[in-house]
């Protein structure tokens, strides 16, 4: 069993006390769920036609896979403090989503995510909170937000741009 990381448990306790969000509507993957969340989703996004390491870290600047660019529906300019109030107009539905958060690491030694469960109002709480503090002090972030039934992605990257691949979103407020 792999030994979880203590930034993990502090950032998702964290995140539980300030915004008092219920442990139900917000919290890490278990560490036994998390190997195979993380390998699904690489698998149906991330582009390996350039090498088989590659995995979702450079997805959201770089591209996804060439199956799931056939679902491209657009990279965004967004305010980056704010655009996650956006997601209820996005994402329909009382449905948990993925939460990824890209830590970075050696491209040698594997991508490092944290993933987490959340629903659409406790997730933009969250991030409105991680916003406001540098990822709660551990640095700004990248991040992802899938549907789990694995349906579409939503890629937040350090240049302020989300990119939308998949069915089921509803980018209309984006597009104003």
């Amino acid at each position: 069993m792999k030994k979880v990381p203590y930034d993990l448990f502090r950032i998702e306790n964290e995140i539980i006390e300030k915004c008092s969000i219920s442990e139900n509507r917000f919290h890490k993957v278990s560490s036994t769920q998390w190997e195979n969340i993380y390998q699904t989703i690489a698998e149906k996004y991330a582009d390996k036609t350039g090498t088989w390491k590659n995995g979702l870290h450079w997805a959201n600047i770089k591209g996804y896979s060439p199956k799931s660019m056939k679902n491209f529906l657009g990279s965004f300019p967004v305010d980056g403090s704010t655009w996650f109030y956006l997601l209820p107009q996005i994402i329909s539905g009382d449905e948990m989503v993925y939460f990824l958060i890209d830590k970075g690491s050696d491209w040698y030694l594997g991508e490092k995510f944290w993933i987490f469960e959340s629903y659409i109002p406790e997730l933009a709480e969250a991030l409105n909170l991680l916003n406001q503090t540098a990822f709660l002090d551990t640095g700004w972030a990248d991040y992802y937000i899938i549907s789990k039934k694995f349906q579409w992605l939503i890629g937040f990257n350090h240049h302020d741009i989300i990119s939308c691949v998949g069915e089921g979103l509803n980018l209309n407020c984006l597009k104003n």
